[in-house]
């Protein structure tokens, strides 16, 4: 008797998988426009915090939080629980979850800066443009990272085995 032990067929937790890539990806895409919007990226005529909507950076906060929340207790804490039985997939996290972490500390950190923000102070007005050119990097990073590790789990194990020898 080894109740220990997760059973759960193969099938169903591939499938799992899926739905937990699928919900990051698309709160990621989520993230990534209002991001846009935010810095201007996207077109919009941004010059100084006072043209970003408190409402606008209270949203993107709050989609920030919940991305970063999908990512830690859908999608990595089944690795870092020793869950995850693919070698190749535990190997890989290993060598990048400190970096994603870093990214974690970062989103958290601008967050508690400015969830909550209904008027920018003169220090937040001048903080702004670079705290979110320097979140827009850590999340190029992250999102380089999240798609190694979601290439790697959802590549058969046979592949994945081949790809090793």
């Amino acid at each position: 008797m080894n109740d220990s032990v997760d059973v759960q067929p193969a099938t169903d937790r591939r499938a799992r998988t899926r739905r937990e890539i699928k919900k990051l990806i698309s709160e990621r895409n989520e993230v990534l426009a209002l991001y846009c919007s935010l810095a201007g990226c996207d077109g919009s005529k941004i010059t100084s915090a006072e043209d970003i909507e408190a409402e606008n950076l209270q949203e993107f906060c709050q989609l920030l939080i919940d991305y970063i929340a999908t990512g830690h207790f859908e999608l990595y804490s089944r690795i870092s629980e020793g869950k995850e039985r693919r070698h190749e997939i535990v190997s890989l996290a290993d060598t990048i979850y400190t970096r994603i972490e870093k990214t974690t500390a970062l989103a958290v950190e601008f967050n508690d800066t400015y969830d909550g923000v209904s008027s920018f102070t003169d220090e937040l007005k001048n903080k702004l443009p670079s705290q979110l050119s320097i979140l827009g990097e850590e999340l190029a990073t992250r999102i380089e990272l999240e798609d190694q590790l979601i290439n790697t789990l959802l590549t058969p194990a046979h592949e994945a085995e081949a790809m090793i020898q």
